[in-house]
């Protein structure tokens, strides 16, 4: 029985052990299951809670929106507060009991702010860190609004420049009828009241005019600089004026005059003084310079010996450089003297001057380098530092003379001159006798060696070229210059070498290169008198006097027009024909009126298109009147024939041409007259329908609060060789009012300078957001300008812009 009863006492001290065991295990799972269970059940509650501040934050930034667009702002973290009945943001996150809210509000596409995505997020950190997120869209179009002009009044209502508005389908915009000018039915310009648009210069008669119209802009007048000294009394030097552009009629002002004449000045104190320089001269030709500094530089040709080049600041790159600002008296700046070479140091009595005190006959400006004419030979000259010049220092020679062919002549003296190898100062030991002793040749009075020349870049080899109009003494009427290497101590010859630019040994690539006699025959008598060379420098147009038959062989000895072949610069010639025939093609002779026209310095070509000779009648005496201003049509170019032209007894000394930016084009004439000598011709395409360019700027749309304007699209028409473009604005009241406000045209990302071009049929985009100068987005005022061009000289199609439409946000 005891052991009976020891056994049980054992046994359940096993169970017992056991079973601690067991609970040792399954207590603390079953203990961690009731924990756990209860903790999801609150975690599950939390995430509910958490979902409905979700919930709710995603209604309540719909309801902001509705309450206006305006407030929903990218880039910050907002939460929502109470704003009366509905709901407002503010910035930063909020606290709910164990809840944070954020709401993040950012651009979708940032040139378009008429969607936004919107981030609301709730997180808790109650047991276990958690959050709930979630991200929809909104967009504008609750509130957005669309704009559009379509009808005939909606154009009508702009402002129209070259552009007609038409009723063909609804209302559409084209370029306008070519109602304007025609090169081929010229005629002075003249003001609403019929009167002639002219101006009289001071001094004069004017014996050159250069001009200068901005390729960007029509807003800015055109300048315009006149030499009106003929003779070395005249007071006046220069005239400098402006044109005004994109009006009709254009106005021209005399902005002011330079003059070392002391009496007319205000106060002896301003005279220049310390120059080396009177006004005992005559001016020759004028060009003008624009410095990379935006400084404004006339350049006056004269007779001086040593001041060829007489340089005035007209502008100082902020305001008019005056030396008298009362009188208006331009300051003198600087000057260039020719010389034999670069670096020459022989004293100044001995440098380069033109036989019988011609001293500089023409100028031109290529780049940044000035070439000028003077007693047959060409000089060279540096103007990239001409900012920096004084009266003292002088600009700068470059390389060294090169000869070319013609003498100057002097009537009675019975012997043309120029310089021999080496010579300079007053030794001129090539010479020949004249054609007449009158100095005539070709029946005008040929005093000069060279009349005009003119400077491009070929595309074919690089090389720069001038091409020189030859005058008096001499076989060829065109010499063509190879400039291209600048000699130096290294080449051969060199630099301070007496064969350096001579027509024969001279340096390669700084000589003359080739030459072009229009008649070879024995006793024939020719000159040129202009030069114009094509952009492609493969067509060379020159005018000579035509109508003088020096030989009898009955027919003139050289015709009033040419155009030359310089596709090989080595041998240019006529389009056929050779210098024993004559051309037999690419020339023109007046008829038997017309023929008596003795072209002066005074040719341009226009698009390759016309030809345009001025000059005076050369048989003044008898009774026939040739016209003094001639335009040719040249596009077929072998056959140039005469279109039009203007009769003006007193003549004219030189021309000039201008094409303004809005596409219209003039002639500036300069008259042989002391009075209203400045003359203006309007000219323009002969053929087809339309005018070559044209813009359309839209009526303003007024807004009465600031809206943000998304994106628009425009159906056109373009037509092969015409091109259409578009440009918008968003700007603030002027005044209160859209209408005075200032526009300041973009295309996409702000840019003035950049365009929204069609695609297919339509041009659209998207409008830039902020400020871009006067372009201000959001704002009240919306405008958008059309530019309508032809491009391929057709000019019977047009660019069509059909209707607008604008989708704005108030």
């Amino acid at each position: 029985m005891e052991r009976h009863t020891n056994f049980q006492g054992g046994q359940m001290i096993v169970e017992l052990l056991v079973a601690f065991g067991l609970a040792s295990i399954l207590l603390p799972a079953i203990m961690t299951g009731f924990v756990s269970g209860s903790s999801g059940k609150v975690q599950q509650q939390q995430r509910l809670k958490a979902i409905g501040y979700l919930e709710e934050g995603v209604e309540g930034v719909r309801s902001v929106r509705e309450a206006g667009w305006a407030n929903i702002v990218s880039g910050v973290t907002y939460h929502l507060v109470a704003n009366g009945s509905g709901w407002g943001v503010q910035q930063g996150t909020e606290t709910l009991g164990d809840f944070t809210r954020s709401i993040v509000i950012t651009d979708v596409t940032p040139s378009d702010s008429s969607i936004k995505m919107i981030t609301v997020t709730v997180t808790w950190n109650n047991i276990i860190p958690s959050n709930v997120s979630t991200i929809f869209y909104l967009t504008r179009y609750l509130g957005n609004k669309t704009y559009t002009q379509t009808t005939q009044a909606d154009f009508n209502a702009g402002t129209l420049n070259n552009v007609q508005v038409t009723n063909v389908s609804g209302g559409e915009v084209k370029l306008a009828n070519n109602n304007k000018a025609k090169w081929c039915q010229p005629a002075f310009t003249t003001d609403k009241n019929g009167q002639e648009v002219t101006i009289t210069l001071p001094d004069g008669p004017p014996v050159a005019v250069a001009a200068y119209a901005s390729a960007t802009s029509s807003a800015i007048p055109n300048d315009v600089f006149v030499a009106v000294a003929p003779d070395t009394t005249t007071s006046a030097k220069l005239a400098y004026l402006n044109v005004t552009a994109n009006t009709d009629p254009p106005v021209p002002t005399l902005k002011g005059t330079f003059t070392l004449d002391p009496a007319k000045y205000s106060s002896p104190d301003l005279v220049p003084s310390g120059i080396n320089l009177t006004n005992n001269f005559k001016t020759t030709d004028v060009k003008y310079y624009r410095s990379g500094t935006g400084k404004i530089y006339a350049l006056l040709g004269t007779d001086l010996p040593d001041h060829e080049v007489v340089v005035v600041q007209v502008y100082n790159g902020a305001t008019d450089s005056f030396q008298d600002p009362v009188n208006k008296i331009y300051k003198y700046w600087t000057f260039f003297n020719t010389r034999q070479y670069q670096g020459d140091a022989r004293s100044t009595p001995n440098q380069d001057q033109a036989p019988f005190g011609y001293g500089a006959v023409s100028l031109q400006i290529y780049n940044n380098k000035g070439y000028l004419l003077s007693g047959g030979y060409l000089y060279t000259f540096d103007l990239n530092n001409i900012d920096s010049k004084t009266p003292a220092s002088g600009l700068d020679m470059v390389g060294c003379r090169i000869q070319l062919d013609g003498y100057d002549c002097q009537p009675g003296n019975g012997t043309d001159m120029k310089y021999n190898a080496g010579e300079t100062g007053a030794s001129w030991g090539d010479t020949t006798p004249p054609a007449h002793n009158n100095c005539s040749d070709g029946g005008n009075i040929e005093l000069y060696a060279d009349h005009q020349l003119a400077a491009v870049t070929s595309a074919a080899d690089g090389h720069t070229y001038v091409f020189v109009a030859v005058g008096a003494g001499t076989n060829p009427e065109l010499d063509i210059i190879d400039v291209t290497t600048v000699p130096t101590s290294s080449t051969n010859p060199k630099i301070n070498n007496s064969s350096c630019g001579r027509i024969s040994g001279g340096a390669s690539g700084w000589k003359e290169k080739s030459s072009l006699d229009f008649n070879s025959a024995s006793g024939t008598e020719e000159a040129a008198n202009s030069v114009y060379v094509r952009s492609d420098s493969n067509r060379v147009y020159m005018s000579s006097n035509g109508g003088i038959d020096g030989n009898h062989d009955g027919k003139p000895d050289s015709d009033q027009f040419y155009v030359i072949d310089t596709t090989n610069k080595s041998s240019p010639k006529f389009l056929s024909g050779t210098p024993s025939t004559g051309a037999q093609s690419g020339y023109y002779n007046g008829d038997a009126t017309n023929i008596q026209l003795f072209p002066r310095r005074s040719l341009t070509v226009l698009s390759g298109q016309r030809a345009i000779i001025v000059g005076q009648d050369g048989f003044p005496a008898d009774q026939i009147e040739p016209k003094e201003y001639q335009v040719l049509n040249i596009e077929t170019e072998a056959t140039p024939t005469y279109c039009a032209g203007v009769s003006y007894l007193p003549g004219f000394n030189d021309l000039t041409s201008v094409s303004e930016a809005d596409g219209d084009n003039f002639v500036y004439m300069v008259a042989n007259t002391m009075e209203k000598q400045l003359k203006i011709i309007q000219g323009g395409p002969d053929t087809g329908i339309y005018v070559d360019s044209g813009n359309f700027e839209a009526n303003p749309l007024s807004l009465a609060t600031p809206s943000a304007f998304n994106r628009f699209v425009a159906n056109v028409f373009q037509p092969t060789n015409t091109t259409i473009r578009m440009q918008v604005s968003v700007a603030t009241p002027s005044g209160g009012l859209c209408v005075a406000s200032n526009f300041n045209y973009v295309g996409p990302g702000g840019d003035t300078n950049a365009f929204y071009t069609p695609v297919g049929s339509t041009i659209s985009g998207t409008f830039p957001l902020g400020a871009f100068g006067n372009y201000q987005n959001p704002e009240r005022c919306f405008g958008y300008k059309a530019l309508l061009d032809i491009t391929g000289g057709d000019y019977n199609q047009t660019p069509v812009l059909n209707d607008m439409t604008v989708n704005y946000s108030p």
